[in-house]
């Protein structure tokens, strides 16, 4: 009908990729033809239709047809795998890639060009390592080694080569590494151990469950070497029994196992230790713990152990009554003195990969590589079970996280210190002793390289060494020379550098930048005598720890 003038519509109608047409899709016929010159589809795809319509008339419906992908010359940069938080000085992790691409961003897949990365955005004053110029392959340039020095928060990473157009990163962030000296001394009940610099194993204080690892179940107020030779690279102390790993990256636990705690399989020994007219299984030695698995560092809690596997990956054994296991079961997989318990390593659901966990009361707490904590077991203000680990509230990226009997605390990678759970005696440090479901700054802009969470009290080091502590002050648990609480941080007296804390129940010690410990409060101080402290004192046998 060459009289035609009418408004002709084309849209797509079978749409194999997804498409989207672009162009002048309306058109008023001429000579009773609509010519549509510019039309284009985005998406690649086999088996097209475009479908014609008009008022009155009948549609129509095109042959199929095929859009090919057409790639232009190489012309920018494009980061398609972005750099994701790690701790600082470790390997960026996935690794970051940039790709070639068009001006239409269409990935130049025989692209072969030399891509450079360098640090953007420097909120730290970090330096980049590792292999920092790679050739592209197929179009994509691999960085599979890349580490920053300084822990930070919103670093950037750029991208460029010669004749391309550069491109930036999405932000990340770095943590502070987790420090030996942070692993190597556990403050127990009313004891301790520590690993020497030479990774013999030391403990000291109460031993009626064998928890001192001697062979004997005689109390020690100076340190006695664990027995068996191991070289252990860190250790856990807790209620009645203790864990370690060797430098060979294998755990074994001694003390108590009523519920499974030693994690070797067994809950019949392989003693009995008799402990005020009651008797429990027990090991007065390390047993290894079943599974032969390899671990980066272990945990010991109330009645359970966690420990974080050199992949990254969260296993939890012994008492399992409130899901501090994070199997996703309360009921199990075994039953040990009537109670739900697992005598050997179970997997800890949800497939996170963990930087550390640290076991606490009934429950236990971690952080993943990329700084996200989660917890797991009994919530202590709904008093409902967590069977499997959720994350904690408020989006803070951490460094580090300790748990202890009924609060937490964690530190990001600026040293801000946060604590959350109950605040009996101000022990959440925020000046106040009200209890708090989610993370609460600690008072005092003070910047913290570590902290620990004890009974009722913690304790934390700053990143210039000194030592502060805050809550419950019984037996001088706090270190400043008084037995007076204190809801916020207050400094340890003697004016000692060190490098890491622990808060136990009734006592508190730590460790020096040159190696020696110390320990104040309520008895097995490690000193040679049962009376409590007010100030730190030296734990005798001068040995480094």
């Amino acid at each position: 009908v060459t009289t035609a003038t009418t408004s002709i519509t084309l849209a797509i109608g079978t749409n194999p990729a997804s498409g989207t047409l672009a162009g002048t899709t309306t058109v008023a016929a001429v000579n009773g033809v609509a010519t549509f010159a510019n039309l284009s589809i985005n998406n690649p795809g086999t088996g097209y239709t475009l479908t014609a319509s008009a008022t009155g008339l009948m549609g129509a419906t095109s042959n199929a047809f095929n859009i090919t992908l057409s790639v232009g010359p190489a012309a920018k940069l494009v980061f398609t795998a972005q750099p994701s938080t790690a701790a600082a000085g470790a390997a960026i992790t996935p690794a970051v890639q940039v790709a070639v691409q068009d001006a239409q961003g269409n990935s130049v897949t025989t692209a072969t060009t030399s891509i450079t990365v360098a640090i953007g955005t420097n909120p730290a004053s970090g330096t980049l390592s590792g292999t920092t110029t790679v050739a592209a392959v197929n179009g994509v340039a691999t960085f599979a080694n890349l580490n920053i020095n300084n822990p930070g928060t919103g670093y950037t990473l750029t991208a460029s080569a010669t004749n391309l157009t550069g491109a930036s990163s999405s932000g990340f962030n770095l943590t502070a590494p987790i420090t030996a000296g942070s692993l190597r001394l556990s403050v127990a009940v009313y004891g301790a151990c520590g690993v020497t610099t030479g990774g013999a194993a030391y403990c000291w204080g109460p031993n009626g469950y064998g928890e001192l690892g001697n062979g004997t179940t005689t109390s020690s107020a100076i340190p006695v070497a664990v027995s068996g030779g191991l070289s252990f690279a860190t250790v856990s102390a807790n209620f009645e029994s203790t864990c370690g790993v060797t430098t060979g990256g294998a755990a074994y636990c001694w003390g108590v196992n009523q519920q499974g705690e030693l994690g070797n399989g067994s809950t019949t020994g392989p003693q009995t230790c008799v402990n005020i007219g009651e008797s429990y299984p027990c090991s007065l030695t390390p047993v290894a713990v079943s599974g032969g698995l390899s671990f980066a560092t272990v945990s010991a809690g109330y009645l359970h152990a966690c420990g974080v596997t050199t992949g990254g990956a969260a296993y939890c054994w012994g008492y399992n009554y409130d899901g501090e296991l994070g199997n996703g079961s309360n009921t199990g997989p075994q039953v040990c003195a009537y109670e739900p318990c697992s005598t050997t390593p179970v997997a800890v659901s949800g497939g996170l990969s963990f930087a550390t966990v640290s076991a606490g009361g009934g429950f236990t707490c971690g952080v993943t590589t990329g700084g996200a904590a989660y917890c797991w077991g009994i919530d202590g203000f709904s008093f409902t079970d967590n069977l499997t680990p959720v994350p904690v509230s408020g989006g803070l990226t951490f460094a580090a996280l300790n748990a202890g009997n009924d609060h937490t605390c964690a530190v990001t990678p600026s040293g801000a210190a946060y604590c959350w759970g109950n605040n009996y005696a101000g022990e959440l440090g925020d000046g106040s002793t009200t209890a708090s479901a989610t993370p609460v700054a600690v008072s005092g802009g003070l910047s913290f390289a570590n902290v620990s969470a004890g009974e009722t009290h913690t304790c934390g080091v700053t990143t210039g060494g000194a030592a502060y502590c805050w809550g419950d002050n019984t037996y001088g648990k706090l270190g400043n020379g008084t037995t007076t609480s204190s809801a916020t941080p207050v400094a340890v007296s003697g004016g000692l550098s060190f490098a890491t804390v622990s808060a136990g129940l009734g006592s508190s010690c730590g460790v020096t930048t040159g190696g020696a410990a110390y320990c104040w409060g309520g008895g097995g101080l490690g000193n040679g005598s049962t009376s409590y402290s007010l100030t730190p004192v030296a734990v005798s046998g001068g040995l480094s720890f």
